[in-house]
């Protein structure tokens, strides 16, 4: 049996998007190859590698260094436009994300969606969430700073009207946990989708699942380890 992890009811919880709460990285991944490819670039791990919970200025410098002779207002737009049409008519939601979020909205905690990704996806997302889940969201197109910086977990916070160590944020990239740890979060990691691995540490949870989180009227259950 796994360890269980008892946590009082978070004031708020501030989700990351891709890899997090909707199984979009493999369409994010798909997007940039096609997008290196379609312009005469070369496409390896060590031009991957780097995009993973990368905010979108970073993938567009990792592109045009990898061959994409465009602006990188043209290859940002290019990746939103891919994404958006892979994502068809559904919302591709991580296993057990829905019901968290049911569960946290039935229970009083609001939801905030703190992404790097632009206000089409997020709002997308927002609108195909249990109705009254999310109170707000940060996206990369806001006037904030970029994860790691602590910026984007303090302004969802803020949305909120409550503190930043009153919330508790799901990640699952090294960037997004650094940003989630620094505002004073009560980070936790989830390993199922994630494109790179996060160390475990002393400063967060982590989960292998959002299924492992269990909500209660006065309380969470985080069941941790593999």
């Amino acid at each position: 049996m796994m360890p269980v992890i008892t946590r009082p009811l978070p004031k708020a919880v501030l989700w990351d998007l891709d890899g997090t709460l909707v199984d979009s990285d493999p369409l994010w991944t798909a997007a940039e190859r096609e997008c290196v490819i379609a312009h005469g670039g070369t496409w390896t791990d060590s031009v991957a590698d780097p995009l993973a919970g990368a905010a979108l200025t970073t993938c567009a410098r990792v592109l045009r260094e990898a061959g994409v002779l465009l602006p990188d207002e043209a290859i940002i737009h290019e990746l939103v436009n891919s994404v958006v049409r892979k994502y068809g008519d559904s919302v591709p939601w991580v296993p057990g994300a829905v019901e968290l979020l049911t569960a946290l909205r039935d229970a009083g905690v609001p939801s905030v969606l703190v992404t790097g990704s632009p206000h089409a996806l997020a709002d997308r997302v927002i609108e195909a969430a249990p109705a009254g889940a999310f109170v707000g969201c940060v996206t990369g197109d806001d006037d904030v700073r970029d994860k790691p910086d602590p910026e984007p977990y303090e302004r969802g916070a803020s949305l909120a009207g409550v503190k930043p160590g009153e919330c508790l944020a799901f990640e699952d990239s090294p960037t997004g946990l650094a940003a989630a740890v620094a505002a004073g979060t009560q980070a936790v990691t989830v390993k199922a989708h994630a494109r790179t691995v996060v160390p475990d540490a002393d400063d967060h949870l982590t989960i292998g699942a959002l299924a492992d989180v269990q909500v209660h009227a006065d309380r969470l259950e985080l069941s941790t380890g593999e």
